[in-house]
Order: C-alpha cells, then sequence, then structure tokens
C-alpha cells in the first residue's frame, strides 16, 4: 500500500512542476524501463515536459516500448543543464545513488524535489517522497498502483510497459517475488489490451545468434560443488570478445543453472573491462542469499541479488565460492 502522505506529496509535486526528469539504474532492464514509459505517459497527458536519461542504452528488446526514442543516454556535458533546469526527479527500480553513476553524482547535489519509486530493500533515504516497497513484485507493481491513484489513462504504451515491467521481474510469474497483486494487475492490463504473446514474443523471443553462443559457452563449463546443489560460472572479457557480445548481453543468464534438478544457488562472475567482478547471487528459494551478496558490498532480493567487487575474475570466484558453500555446510 502506497503511504497517503506520501501520496499527496506526489500529487503536489506533479501538480506545481513543468519539467520532470526519469532514470533509473545501470544496465536497466524490463521493470525500471517499463516504469519509466508508464510515469512518463501519464506526465506528458498532464502536460508536462518529460526527460528520461539513463545510463546504458536500452536493450534492444525492450525496444518496443520507446517507439518516439524518448530513452536518452545520458551525457554530463551534453546534459548537465538541462537536467539542473528540472523541477523534480523520478528515480525508478533503485535506491542507490551509486547505480545512478554519473547522473546520480549530479541528482544528488541538485535541490530539487526527488521521488524514489523501488521495490528492493533500502538502507538511506533518496529523496523528499521515497515509496520502498519490498514486498511488492517490481517496482512496476507500484507505479500502476501509483498511476491508478492518480487517476492516469491507462491505454496503449503505459498498459504495455507496466506489464513488461512486471512480467519481466517476476520471471514470468514464476519467481518466488511472484504475488497475488502481480497476477491482478497482469490481468487488469489484458483487459485494457495487453496482448501477452505479442510481448512475450518482443521480449523473449529476438535473441542475437552471438547471444545464444555465448549462452552455450557458459552452459558448457558450469561447475558444479556440495553434490549439484551450488553452481558457479565465469564470463570473461574474452568470452564477450570472441562472440561479439556485451555485458548487457548476459541479463537473465544467472537464472537458467536454477533449471537444473538438484541446483539450490546460482552465482554469475561477470568480469568488467575495468579489472572488477560483477556477481549475481540466485537462489531456488530455500536460501536466502542477499546476506552472502552484502558480505561483498551488494544487496538485493532474498532470493535474487548483485554486488560489484574490486579485483579480477581469477580472486574474487574462490572467494565468494568458498563463502557460498558455508550455506551447505
Amino acid at each position: 500500500m502506497i503511504d497517503p502522505a506520501a501520496l499527496q506529496q506526489i500529487q503536489s509535486i506533479i501538480q506545481n512542476g513543468k519539467r520532470f526528469l526519469l532514470t533509473t539504474h545501470v544496465n536497466a532492464d524490463g521493470d525500471g524501463i517499463g516504469s519509466e514509459i508508464a510515469l512518463s505517459h501519464h506526465l506528458r497527458d498532464l502536460g508536462k515536459e518529460v526527460h528520461i536519461f539513463n545510463h546504458n542504452p536500452t536493450p534492444e528488446n525492450l525496444e518496443f516500448l520507446d517507439p518516439r526514442n524518448d530513452l536518452q543516454l545520458f551525457e554530463a556535458q551534453k546534459h548537465g543543464e538541462l537536467v539542473r533546469e528540472m523541477d523534480a526527479v523520478f528515480i525508478l527500480d533503485i535506491s542507490d545513488w551509486e547505480r545512478l553513476r554519473d547522473l546520480g553524482k549530479l541528482l544528488r547535489a541538485l535541490p530539487v524535489a526527488k521521488v524514489c519509486i523501488d521495490h528492493h530493500p533500502a538502507e538511506d533515504r533518496m529523496g523528499e517522497v521515497d515509496i520502498i516497497l519490498p514486498e511488492a513484485s517490481s517496482t512496476g507493481e507500484i507505479v500502476y498502483d501509483l498511476l491508478i491513484k492518480l487517476d492516469a489513462r491507462l491505454q496503449g504504451k503505459m498498459v504495455e510497459a507496466l506489464y513488461t515491467a512486471v512480467l519481466t521481474d517476476t520471471g514470468s510469474f514464476r519467481f518466488s517475488n511472484t504475488n497475488s497483486r502481480a497476477h491482478e494487475i497482469a490481468a487488469d492490463l489484458i483487459a485494457r489490451g495487453v496482448k501477452p504473446h505479442h510481448i512475450y514474443q518482443e521480449v523473449y523471443e529476438r535473441q542475437p545468434a552471438n547471444k545464444m553462443r555465448l549462452l552455450g559457452q557458459i552452459l558448457n563449463n558450469l561447475n558444479f560443488s556440495k553434490d549439484g546443489r551450488l553452481v558457479w560460472f565465469t564470463v570473461t572479457q574474452a568470452m564477450l570478445r570472441a562472440t561479439g557480445t556485451q555485458p548487457r548481453d548476459t541479463e537473465g543468464f544467472a537464472d537458467f543453472p536454477r533449471g537444473i534438478d538438484g541446483v539450490e544457488l546460482c552465482l554469475m562472475f561477470l568480469e568488467t573491462e575495468k579489472g572488477q567482478t560483477k556477481i549475481s547471487f540466485r537462489s531456488k528459494g530455500r536460501i536466502v542469499i542477499n546476506g552472502l551478496a552484502n558480505r561483498f558490498g551488494g544487496g538485493g532480493h532474498p532470493y535474487a541479488s548483485g554486488a560489484l567487487v574490486d579485483g579480477p575474475v581469477q580472486e574474487v570466484v574462490p572467494r565468494v565460492v568458498a563463502e557460498a558453500k558455508e550455506f551447505f555446510a
């Protein structure tokens, strides 16, 4: 439930503002982008000027949500002055300044109204209004409820965007964060015109061949321990170059090994260009792993978390795997 006081604050911010900025986390996914698109359409329906700036390009399988190319790649020198002219900022699907990169540094010091809407557990406040609901299936679920309370006209790309947000963050309604509200929202959006088969095809059936080649390499080189209950794999820069892929192409890869019978915990290690290691933690539901992510400076949901660690994969993998094995002692 959205707090009535927070709702009233948001209504006031929208009513009094003319220029709005929307953004989400690095390597934006269906939940972040879907939430941006839906909220931006409502603000434009009210005659507001809206700018959407993200750190990374929009993934190809989500471009169908943005036929007008409203999603822009943030460049500090090019967009800095424009950002400073905003009346308010909506930060979606993230409650961590660091994961907004350069834009986050600018926004944090900006004396404008900030609204943070997220379903990830948060330690600190980010804005004048923070709607942080970890019990929600997705940020899209929260944005849907907000738009309903704001009497928004849910139609067209708005409903497709909201459906995509809920669909992708629940893993097509199969992850442990799937709740009854997610299904209720999906049913309502379908009644409003969403074609589920169309969204599924756009999101999941437009994968480039080189991405599938990378996945093939990964699945052919899985590492198992603890009688097959723990599995991990590494994606190196060399593998990305050999297959002509980008780090964003690994989105969703951490979930594949969970489909193996007996696997309870999966770790994906991604080598970055800067020599750091990005870790994705996935659990089938028996083991709570956000605490493990916290040990390495990360966090997230109980069964799906992440972390970014300084150091090469050769050093990071043994350390993380050793601590993961403790869950099976």
